[in-house]
């Protein structure tokens, strides 16, 4: 269990802790250091790993559907929590957000490549542009829940680059095509940039106060994202025929602590945006525990 804390959690959580210094130092604004993340590294990051994946179709569609059942799975055991706490509606869409949005990417990539490596990166790949679909299409429909509209739902993945980076990179592979050095070579400098600029800023992101209000719903929900949800995914998983590093993987990004994208949604859609952002801190934080040892396990 050593081991894996300094050889997985450790090195991740140095990055991220360095870029959030650095980041207090030279007062580094996070916007535009994010948005060159998601226009620009996560794109390529997507488009690279898809065209160059190993990985079939078969288990491409049987790690969606892992990822699906366990964002039902998360939601519906919020709903749950929500009912039985009395929550209104901006309390049960913020709940829900933090329950059911991992954070795949800044965190979930790196993690997987230093614990399950290369074969572990595809699958983690294939999870986080599903999970960014879903994120930005059913994590819309749950925040806008609490203002009562979610029109802009259907709209919503089609405002995401790595959508689109996807799909040329999956028509890349199946039709075999080998692009020129000229576009190549930006694409994987690119690619490879993309990991530890996400750890930048995760740590430019947990620059956050914390306040000790609602104790019980945020335990709740830490709980949820960080305990319950990969068992979920396992049972999910297993039940889908994955097994190996597949399985694995799935369940560590599944344990992943909630993503800032549940902060940016909460304050769009006023679904309690400091208790959303709360536990992303408190999540991220008790996440270098949790991720050991299930890591420790599942390896």
């Amino acid at each position: 269990m050593g081991r894996v804390f300094l050889e997985v959690v450790l090195p991740v959580a140095l990055v991220a802790v360095l870029g959030g210094l650095v980041g207090h130092w030279r007062k580094v604004a996070l916007p535009p250091v994010s948005a060159l993340v998601f226009y620009l590294f996560s794109p390529a990051l997507v488009f690279h790993s898809l065209s160059t994946t190993t990985l079939s179709a078969n288990a491409s569609l049987r790690i969606v559907a892992v990822m699906l059942a366990t964002f039902v799975a998360m939601y519906l055991a919020a709903r749950l929590w929500s009912w039985l706490a009395g929550h209104d509606a901006s309390w049960r869409a913020g709940f829900a957000l933090g329950a059911t949005t991992p954070n795949s990417g800044n965190m979930g990539l790196p993690v997987a490549m230093l614990a399950f490596g290369k074969e572990g990166f595809e699958v983690a790949v294939m999870n986080f542009v599903a999970g960014a679909v879903l994120a930005n299409s059913g994590g819309i429909a749950i925040a806008a829940a609490a203002s009562g509209s979610s029109a802009q739902a259907w709209r919503a993945p089609f405002r995401f680059p790595a959508v689109y980076a996807a799909a040329a990179g999956v028509l890349v592979n199946a039709l075999g095509i080998h692009l020129p050095v000229t576009i190549d070579a930006p694409i994987t400098t690119l690619a490879g940039a993309a990991v530890p600029v996400m750890l930048v800023v995760l740590g430019l992101q947990l620059r956050q106060a914390v306040g000790a209000d609602h104790l019980m719903d945020t335990v709740a929900v830490n709980a949820g994202r960080l305990l319950i949800a990969p068992v979920v995914t396992w049972f999910a998983a297993t039940a889908l025929g994955l097994d190996g590093i597949e399985r694995g993987t799935l369940t560590v990004l599944s344990a992943m602590p909630t993503a800032v994208l549940a902060t940016i949604l909460a304050t769009e859609f006023h679904a309690q945006p400091g208790f959303v952002t709360r536990t992303v801190v408190t999540s991220t934080v008790l996440s270098m525990l949790t991720l050991t040892v299930l890591i420790t396990l599942v390896r």
